[in-house]
């Protein structure tokens, strides 16, 4: 029979990992990891402790010098929050795409995380506006940014008596825009085929273009960025950036049977967002 503890503060809930229990916060994804342990014979997890309480998870602060958003913050929040959308448009944008409202309500940004799958909409969200993991253990605290944290499809470097406390992110620029754009086999309930957040300043100094659901971890693309930040902006220009992004999908993923299709369609999608960004952008009108 399982052990199921709500935790009512941090140290409790480290008591309970550094003895084996496991951490579930909104379990949308519970019985994913039961079966999955079943299908390759794993050893079931028989204690779980529910985090989705904490004070310190449910934290979100995005007008401060360091600005914070707790692990346990669920996608409906993110949505919703006047500070988030006003601040950080690309994760309102992102957690308005996940799932039913239902599932929203329950799904935290934590455990799209941890979750580490190459389709987390969050993550692609997060990588985009600089996100760097506080991570807490019996041992003590490290900070760990978010691509590095994710190693590979459905792997991170989190030991099992570490757990995710929350976020902090780049301070938002003002004058700067961000989207967020996702494509699916239907229009919404859908795990993304491809999906990509873009960050956008008046003057491309500090462009961010991340691509998800085709790389084996999240990765900001620095050849796109690098192309952006010398050239001028316009169609032209995100025209290149979408076939760099394309060819960069290769050049990591090789040609596989999901290239025909996810190729070109990167680069429409690059563009497409570079577009969406550039229209919202603040710039002078005789620079439009």
């Amino acid at each position: 029979m399982s052990r199921f503890v709500t935790a009512r503060s941090l140290d409790e809930a480290l008591d309970e990992v550094s003895h084996g229990a496991r951490i579930i916060a909104g379990g949308t994804d519970f019985m994913i990891h039961v079966r999955r342990e079943r299908l390759f014979g794993d050893e079931p997890s028989h204690a779980f402790v529910d985090v989705s309480r904490l004070e310190e998870l449910n934290r979100l602060d995005l007008s401060s010098d360091l600005p914070f958003v707790g692990a346990a913050v669920t996608f409906r929040r993110l949505e919703t929050s006047p500070e988030v959308r006003s601040l950080y448009g690309a994760l309102a944008q992102c957690a308005a795409t996940v799932g039913s409202v239902q599932i929203r309500t329950l799904a935290t940004i934590g455990g799209n995380a941890a979750n580490a799958s190459p389709a987390a909409d969050g993550v692609t969200a997060l990588v985009a506006l600089g996100a760097r993991a506080k991570i807490v253990s019996p041992e003590g605290t490290r900070t760990e940014r978010l691509e590095e944290l994710i190693t590979g499809p459905n792997r991170t470097n989190l030991s099992p008596e570490e757990i995710i406390v929350g976020f902090e992110l780049d301070r938002s620029v003002r004058g700067t825009a961000q989207v967020f754009r996702k494509i699916g086999r239907r229009q919404a309930v859908v795990i993304a085929r491809l999906n990509v957040a873009v960050c956008l300043g008046r003057d491309l100094s500090d462009p961010r273009v991340v691509v998800g659901s085709c790389f084996p971890s999240p990765r900001r693309l620095s050849a796109v960025e690098a192309l952006l930040a010398s050239g001028s902006p316009g169609p032209t220009l995100w025209k290149e950036a979408g076939l760099v992004a394309s060819k960069e999908f290769v050049m990591v993923c090789g040609w596989r049977a999901s290239a025909s299709y996810k190729t070109p369609v990167t680069a429409a999608l690059v563009i497409h967002a570079l577009e969406s960004a550039w229209e919202q952008v603040e710039v002078p009108d005789d620079h439009r």
